[in-house]
């Protein structure tokens, strides 16, 4: 059976979740689940989906008995472990790592352009 208060809770307790997990500070799930974005899992995005879907069906008293409390309890287990799974740490690093690298290239290929010039402008 669909309990609209336990709902609430873990709606709140996904949205801290995810809060921790990519920061910001975001009012709603769903504006959680948008910050979020693709740095989570698919599964986890694909729940946190539904769990958004159910809380407009949940708004509604006859469409809120067509949601299933067991279901809405595994997606919940889905994204709070999705996000847990996250190491935006990682994802930082990794960011900076291939920013750092482009750069490096940027850099390799304009030297290599500068001295193709100077051998053909006969300054080297």
């Amino acid at each position: 059976m669909f309990q609209e208060d336990q709902f609430n809770n873990r709606v709140a307790e996904a949205t801290k979740a995810l809060k921790t997990a990519f920061g910001g500070n975001p009012k709603s799930l769903e504006q959680a689940l948008k910050r979020a974005g693709r740095r989570l899992p698919r599964r986890a995005r694909k729940a946190g989906a539904e769990i958004v879907a159910a809380q407009m069906l949940s708004a509604n008293p006859k469409l809120h008995q067509q949601l299933d409390a067991s279901r809405l309890e595994r997606d919940f287990d889905k994204l709070i472990s999705g996000a847990g799974r996250v190491d935006a740490k990682a994802i930082r690093q990794k960011w900076l790592v291939g920013a750092l690298a482009s750069f490096a290239f940027n850099l390799l290929l304009l030297i290599t352009l500068f001295v193709v010039v100077a051998l053909w402008r006969g300054w080297l």
